[in-house]
This record gives structure tokens, C-alpha cells and sequence, in this order.
């Protein structure tokens, strides 16, 4: 049952944001304990609405009713619902049509939304910050993309100069779409890599394309058969000093509610020897958090321990 009508709820956040963002409201975030459920983000000319929990027709009815109202002064003409619960996300254009190539904006930088994914649309708005960092000290830089899904880090990455990027993910699917993000933003011609591998069979190859100034760490927290992040975690941070120059920066990031900063900074602490943590990044604007958030994004600086010899052909041993 919902402790006021659902309007008056979400009233507060159904206007023009002062500030460029795409969550408009953050149920997850635990904020508004009522509505838990629920999430809306906005991409001109696109609302959408996801919905965590089935709903009874009447509230559903009410959100209808309450969000199509606000489309026009939001800019938007499309609304969609997405109900992701009983281990399944489908889409439901509920008015408008969807555009011919729906895209996120963010920054001057445009991402290609996928409402055929199902789940996820290709673009992930809680990393804002994230992309923002990456694309303040990207310029000259090598940088490595890991679990790069659709390539919105590599984007933002050579918008700030980067040298090169190499993108790789177990998805080539995730990497054909990043590759269209990359020619929406003119960058199709870039000195980049897109490697569609399990990781932790790659490292040979990731080698070779040299090492890195900057790399990005953003793996699934938890995907069977990919990515658990309390088994994998620590064993692919011990790895990374055979990839990473002299100097260099890391992003760490992780969304796992169920796993908090200290075992983030402790997992870097024992697994990265040379790894110092420079900073928290904040989340992103609308993303409001009762406690502390999922998605946890460090800023590390890397310094090669002395106890690490480089060897003549580039190789580590200790």
C-alpha cells in the first residue's frame, strides 16, 4: 500500500531538472520507502519507468496516469515501462512511439539506447561521474576499458584526449553496440581495440597492446559462469600490475549492495601492492541514497613497488 497518492509522491521529482541528469527519481535509493519499486529516467524524448516489483492494475493505472501527464513539461513525448521482476525485464511503450535511434546525451557525448535488450539499454546512467573522471585526465593516455559492455567509458575516454583505448568484454553484442557509440560521437576512426574475451583468459593479449596509463575496472558483481565479485575480484586485481605502467590511475568500481567500501579498499589493499586510494567518487545526480550506495567508484593512484623488476622484454617477475 502506498502511504500518500503515488502523485504527490513523485510531484517533487516529475520537473525540468536544474542540472543535466537522467534519474529523475531513485526508488532504489531507499529515500521514499513506499516506492522502493520504482525508478524513472528521462532521455529526451523518452520517459522511462522501471518497475522492480509486479504492481495492482490500480496503481499501475495511477503511475500511468501521473507520468503521462508530465511528459510534455519534461520534454518528452514517449512513455515506457520496463518491468524487470520474475527473472525477466520487457519493455512496454505505454503512449508515443519510441525514435528511430533513442540515444542518451550526456556531457555533449551521445549513447545508443537498445529498448530491444531487454534489461539493460546499453547505457548506464549511475556512472556519470565516473565518465566525467575518466574524461578530465584521459588526454595522452593509454587507457584499458575492462568489462567494457558497451564502450560509454572508451567514448568519454577519447573525448579527453585519450592516445588509445582497448574495450574487451565477453559480449560481442555489448561491443558491436559500443562501436556504434563510438561513430555517433565521430570517433570511428580512432586508434582502438575490441576484444570480445573472457578476461581472464586474455591477459597475454592485453599485454601486448601494452601497457596502460589508465585502466577501468567495472566488472558484474555477479554473473554466473563471468564474474562473482568475492571470488574474482581479488584474483584479477593481483593480475593488473603486469598491465599498468610505472605511474598510473585506476577507476575501481563495483555495484553490489551486499558489499560495502571497506571490502572494496581492503580487496585493492591486499591484491594491488602500490595502489593508493586518492578519493570517493560522488554519485551521480539524482542517484539519492538513504545509506551508503551500490555502486562504489575509487579513484586509485598506482606506483610499481620496487620489489617489481621489469624484466628486458617488458615481462614482471618478483
Amino acid at each position: 500500500m502506498l502511504s500518500s497518492p503515488l502523485s504527490d509522491l513523485l510531484a517533487p521529482y516529475l520537473v525540468p531538472p536544474s542540472q543535466p541528469k537522467h534519474r529523475l527519481f531513485h526508488g532504489r535509493g531507499k529515500t521514499v520507502p513506499s516506492l522502493e519499486w520504482l525508478t524513472v529516467d528521462r532521455f529526451p524524448p523518452v520517459l522511462v519507468a522501471t518497475l522492480f516489483r509486479p504492481q495492482e492494475q490500480a496503481v499501475l493505472a495511477e503511475l500511468e496516469a501521473c507520468l503521462t501527464e508530465a511528459l510534455a513539461g519534461l520534454g518528452c513525448q514517449t512513455l515506457v515501462f520496463q518491468h524487470r521482476y520474475d527473472a525477466k525485464a520487457e519493455n512496454q511503450v505505454i503512449c508515443g512511439e519510441l525514435p528511430d535511434r533513442p540515444v542518451a546525451t550526456e556531457q555533449g557525448l551521445d549513447y545508443k539506447l537498445d529498448f530491444q535488450r531487454g534489461q539493460n539499454l546499453g547505457f548506464f546512467a549511475d556512472m556519470a561521474e565516473g565518465r566525467s573522471w575518466l574524461r578530465e585526465r584521459a588526454e595522452g593516455c593509454k587507457v584499458l576499458n575492462l568489462f567494457s559492455f558497451t564502450c560509454s567509458f572508451s567514448v568519454a575516454a577519447l573525448a579527453g584526449g585519450a592516445r588509445s583505448v582497448v574495450n574487451i568484454d565477453l559480449s560481442d553484442a555489448a561491443l558491436t553496440l559500443g562501436k556504434q557509440n563510438h561513430a555517433l560521437n565521430g570517433f570511428q576512426d580512432a586508434r582502438v581495440h575490441y576484444l570480445p574475451h573472457n578476461i581472464f583468459r586474455s591477459w597475454k593479449k592485453l599485454h601486448s597492446l601494452g601497457r596502460y596509463d589508465l585502466i577501468v575496472v567495472d566488472p558484474p558483481s555477479a554473473q554466473k559462469g563471468s564474474f562473482m565479485a568475492e571470488k574474482d575480484y581479488p584474483k584479477m586485481l593481483r593480475k593488473l600490475h603486469k598491465l599498468l605502467a610505472p605511474e598510473a590511475d585506476l577507476l575501481i568500481c563495483l555495484n553490489a549492495p551486499w558489499l560495502d567500501y571497506a571490502w572494496l579498499e581492503q580487496c585493492v589493499a591486499d591484491n594491488l601492492p602500490g595502489a593508493q586510494l586518492q578519493s570517493r567518487l560522488p554519485g551521480a545526480s539524482g542517484f539519492d541514497e538513504a545509506r551508503e550506495p551500490a555502486l562504489k567508484t575509487l579513484h586509485y593512484r598506482y606506483q610499481r613497488p620496487a620489489i617489481l623488476d621489469v624484466s628486458a622484454d617488458g615481462g614482471q617477475s618478483t
